[in-house]
């Protein structure tokens, strides 16, 4: 008999545990939810439960499909109806073996009608029938999310049947296809996971625009076609995650503090889609060289695009876009850095372009460049260091002085110039807030002074065009 670790109503008919969280106890880990099935109308059964953990039973869902949930102290239950004749006909409707599991909760026996324990056992995912994914395609990501979730494989029949059928999630609906994408990439390893998703067609599938990566050649400093790329910088940015002491060392503690569990997953989201736009991009130049100008902008539009469809939050589909339109940043401060210090005018612009998104778009540069080619090289290691004084200039430096007020305001510019409103005001507070930022004025006095330049050269510009 299993050791139930919640409170449940004594009945004189059955009730069954069944799925996840037979799956989890079996597997001895705690669940937060538990799914429970009862012959008849469930709405009795789910209102002895509430009273018992002094909660409510609330209704979802009409008719047969009609839900009660309950939510308890340390968990949450939902109540339904037996699908079928039997408890086990409601099983082998289920998707995969591993929660195709009931539990009896009067007679403590275990039902399993399609060797679920054989595959927890072995550590597999195994589809219940070949028909379950027709029933409900979202169950074709599932499939993945789970087997991450345990570290578990995808048997071959299972997968053979996910390649035959991975067109079948575009019939799904954004918002479920959202909830089982992002529940994968919260998880701490899922690089080999996406290449599985890959072989069987259903990453291109639920991302149609990676389709235009693969074999996509890039220029000398790539090593792999443009998804394989992606895929491998999916996988550094998790060796990022896991050891970044050994790549960041100066920085490590305060990024692995910067970076929540839900800032890993949307940048994990963005390695995905970061060079979405460069199939759009693509050009040769006379000498044969491939260049792809600008495809960060136009990935950025397109990961808009696809996080509408996918109804990703406005935080979500903003963060991605922008780490998109702005990986390549820290690059080109770093090719700055080579040929000359850069202007520490030109590094107060990205951390204020950037803001809080500093750390995440710094950690996918180092990703990205390291996905480029199998070894780690010189410029690699160039480009950590470089790295390492960015983040702790973020850190240590640039975080205090964004916070502190600005040096001057409208009223300001109004007093000082005479100048009415009008948009030239944003740009003076801009150029002055970069200017702090790099240490080049640090009082009023100084503010208005430079912006006294800039409306100087403004005005110049205007005589000379008239």
């Amino acid at each position: 008999m299993l050791n139930i670790p919640c409170k449940l109503p004594d009945t004189r008919e059955p009730a069954y545990l069944v799925g996840g969280s037979i799956r989890d106890l079996l597997l001895e880990r705690t669940p937060e939810d538990y799914d429970i099935v009862v012959h008849g109308n469930p709405e009795p059964y789910a209102r002895k439960l509430a009273a018992m953990h002094h909660a409510r039973a609330i209704a979802l869902g009409k008719d047969e499909k009609c839900i009660f949930r309950v939510k308890g102290k340390d968990a949450m239950y939902d109540v339904s109806q037996v699908k079928g004749d039997s408890i086990e006909a409601d099983l082998m409707q289920r998707d995969f073996t591993v929660n195709a599991l009931a539990y009896n909760t009067r007679s403590g026996d275990i039902i399993d009608v399609s060797h679920g324990r054989r595959d927890l056992d072995g550590g597999q995912i195994r589809l219940v029938s070949s028909a379950i994914f027709d029933r409900d395609p979202v169950r074709l990501l599932r499939a993945y999310r789970v087997a991450v979730q345990l570290g578990f494989c995808i048997e071959k029949h299972t997968s053979d049947t996910i390649q035959k059928k991975n067109h079948l999630i575009r019939l799904a609906a954004g918002e479920r296809i959202r909830d089982e994408w992002f529940s994968i990439l919260r998880q701490s390893s899922i690089s080999a996971c996406l290449a599985d998703m890959n072989d069987t067609g259903l990453l291109t599938a639920v991302f149609p625009e990676l389709n235009h990566l693969a074999d996509l050649k890039q220029n000398q400093y790539h090593e792999f076609d443009a998804l394989t790329h992606t895929l491998k910088t999916v996988e550094h940015l998790e060796s990022l995650f896991n050891s970044p002491e050994k790549i960041l060392p100066q920085s490590a503690g305060t990024l692995n503090r910067a970076l929540t569990p839900q800032r890993r997953m949307v940048l994990k989201c963005a390695a995905v889609l970061h060079d979405v736009g460069k199939p759009a991009a693509a050009s040769m130049d006379d000498k044969g060289m491939r260049h792809y100008y600008g495809h960060e902008k136009i990935g950025a539009r397109m990961v808009e695009d696809m996080g509408r469809k996918f109804r990703f939050s406005n935080q979500e589909r903003t963060s991605i876009a922008l780490i998109v339109r702005q990986h390549l940043r820290p690059l080109f401060l770093f090719n700055q850095a080579k040929k000359a210090m850069p202007k520490k005018r030109t590094t107060a612009r990205f951390f204020l372009a950037c803001g809080d998104l500093v750390p995440d778009i710094v950690s996918h540069a180092m990703a990205d460049s390291r996905a480029k080619n199998g070894d780690v090289n010189k410029r690699h290691q160039q480009f950590a260091t470089f790295a390492d004084s960015l983040l702790q200039e973020y850190f240590n430096e640039f975080i205090a002085k964004a916070e502190a007020p600005r040096l001057i305001n409208g009223h300001d510019l109004i007093q000082a110039f005479k100048l009415e409103p009008s948009p030239l005001f944003s740009s003076i507070f801009k150029q002055v807030e970069e200017a702090r930022i790099a240490g080049e004025v640090d009082s009023k006095a100084d503010a208005l002074e430079f912006a006294g330049r800039i409306i100087n050269k403004d005005l110049s510009s205007i005589s000379n065009n008239e």
